[in-house]
């Protein structure tokens, strides 16, 4: 029974092959890329977690591994949705629209040391986040043999969690025997908002900021000949600046919540006629006031290929990645990004994405499908994700998106 079910799906293959692997200039009406196009609704929605996967909650006993904590824990939540863009494609080699966004992005990285008791001194957590509004022009066009893509963005932050100014990170872990026990974490969170505090409305006091994001692709495999030598070595070079920035957003209004577990002086265990009665305990210090903060999107530069093994027809292609990001929402900021998809195209009706990739922070794999019939464009999509490589498939994290087109 197995080996018949391989052998159809190896035949539709090769006819859908067959039937799809034509020249791009010779598509009907109804596959022809759209000159005019509107998209509505289009949003990704995940979550990610170091601790408790979907096997653990489904059990009848939910059982939870403390010692999974001695790696610390991971918490990411996001939020990205277009509710509306436009696109208008020229037939010569030209092109423009604009998108609207809102991304919200929320970060939890707790110390391992911390969570275990382990000593340490001045050990740093993250626990940040953002919300970020934005308006961004799209432009392409062709120079030469080059596909060139400059995209301005006017971006506006709505919030901004993050640990004061004088302070290394949110939370600030110490545990030493050197002079005597001292334990204690620190916590510090400033949460900025575009809602005043004091005046209880919404403050004038914020300031938009500008980027701009820029690319090119390179048929560089046609254009040195190695094409007509090898026809399977068919592919385009890709290069990307994403969030390039050029003024920050600004934000004054805020609220800070700080405080103290434990003490910063040695813990008297043996005398305790001789404590002083301090509480391990200090109440937490709430204050509002107005501080600048300039706020920056993360920024990321990408180089792809995308690779067409098949005659340079668009049945299969397959895409490698590599990049790098700085994201300011993380202690450290600096990160390699990169992976791998794929796309298997059915003359543009219907197409099935896959991939594996290491995106802000987490190893994604994603599966997607795409039914395309001109007038209206439906892309359903989502994924399993961790940020540890190993639990990608365990169900510790999940993404979903969802994107609706109309055009002609």
């Amino acid at each position: 029974m197995k080996k018949i079910s391989l052998l159809l799906l190896l035949f539709f293959l090769v006819q859908s092959f067959c039937l799809f692997a034509k020249d791009d200039k010779k598509k009907s009406s109804l596959t022809a890329d759209r000159t005019l196009e509107i998209g509505l609704l289009n949003f990704n929605i995940n979550f990610a977690n170091s601790f408790i996967t979907i096997t653990d909650i489904l059990q009848d006993v939910i059982v939870i591994d403390l010692d999974k904590l001695a790696e610390g824990f991971k918490l990411n939540l996001g939020v990205n949705m277009t509710p509306l863009f436009f696109n208008f494609n020229s037939k010569q080699g030209w092109g423009f629209g604009f998108s609207t966004n809102v991304e919200a992005v929320g970060i939890i990285n707790l110390s391992g040391n911390m969570l275990n008791l382990s000593e340490a001194v001045k050990d740093n957590s993250d626990i940040s986040g953002a919300i970020f509004s934005s308006f961004t022009v799209k432009t392409y066009f062709d120079a030469q043999k080059y596909k060139i893509k400059i995209n301005p963005s006017l971006f506006c932050a709505l919030a901004y969690i993050t640990p004061p100014s004088n302070m290394p990170s949110s939370v600030v872990y110490t545990l030493d025997y050197t002079d005597g026990t001292v334990v204690s974490v620190d916590y510090a969170v400033r949460i900025y908002t575009a809602y005043s505090f004091e005046d209880k409305s919404i403050t004038p006091n914020v300031m938009p900021g500008f980027d701009f994001s820029f690319g090119f692709e390179y048929p560089v495999a046609k254009e040195i000949g190695l094409t007509d030598i090898i026809p399977l070595l068919d592919f385009d070079l890709g290069f990307d600046l994403i969030n390039i920035p050029f003024f920050p957003s600004t934000m004054m209004e805020y609220k800070q919540i700080k405080g103290q577990i434990g003490k910063d002086t040695p813990i008297k265990l043996i005398n305790k006629d001789d404590d002083d009665g301090e509480s391990l305990f200090s109440p937490d210090e709430k204050d509002s006031g107005r501080k600048q903060v300039k706020i920056y999107r993360p920024f990321k530069i990408f180089v792809h290929a995308d690779w067409r093994p098949f005659g340079g027809t668009k049945f299969l292609t397959i895409t490698p990645q590599i990049g790098y990001c700085y994201n300011t929402l993380y202690y450290q900021p600096y990160s390699f990004e990169g992976g791998l998809n794929a796309c298997l195209s059915f003359g543009g009706l219907f197409k099935i994405k896959a991939g594996f990739n290491y995106i802000d922070r987490m190893y994604i794999n994603s599966y997607g499908i795409v039914i395309n019939v001109k007038a209206c464009e439906i892309d359903v999509g989502a994924d399993l994700r961790s940020q540890n490589l190993i639990q990608v498939w365990s169900g510790s994290g999940f993404g979903i998106s969802f994107g609706l087109k109309f055009g002609w």
